[in-house]
């Protein structure tokens, strides 16, 4: 699967592509994103649309904030995915989303970075079966 990341820099945007199909390697890549501390949405995906403005079908989430994240199935019966045993972050927050600074409202905010980086990690293992927050016996 496709893995794309940019970053706004003020003058330009830092933009980054990868193709994956280990889910250890991608793993391995979003604690690698998210211990940079610069919030960013990242994209996952396998196919790719006609029209470049319109988000491919996939999973996205949001690294970088110490304490929360989110992840989002990008479908026609998708949606945020939410843990229940997360407290919202008291305000929105901004995540770079293609090099564009994007704020994100606290509601879709409830997942750890941990727990999106596994569901990131499931989602490319299961080659791309819908996402779900993982219980604690998975």
């Amino acid at each position: 699967m496709k893995v794309t990341w940019a970053y706004d820099r003020g003058d330009h945007r830092d933009n980054h592509e990868a193709d994956l199909t280990d889910p250890a390697a991608l793993e391995a890549l979003l604690h690698e994103i998210h211990e940079a501390a610069e919030p960013v949405a990242i994209t996952i995906f396998s196919d790719t649309t006609d029209d470049p403005d319109e988000l491919p079908p996939g999973l996205q989430i949001g690294l970088g904030h110490p304490t929360h994240a989110f992840a989002v199935h990008i479908a026609d019966d998708g949606g945020y995915l939410t843990d229940p045993t997360v407290q919202s972050p008291s305000g929105g927050l901004s995540f770079d989303l293609g090099g564009v600074p994007t704020e994100y409202p606290a509601e879709h905010l409830r997942i750890r970075p941990e727990t999106a980086i596994q569901i990131a990690a499931t989602y490319l293992k299961t080659g791309g079966e819908a996402p779900h927050v993982p219980t604690v016996a998975e």
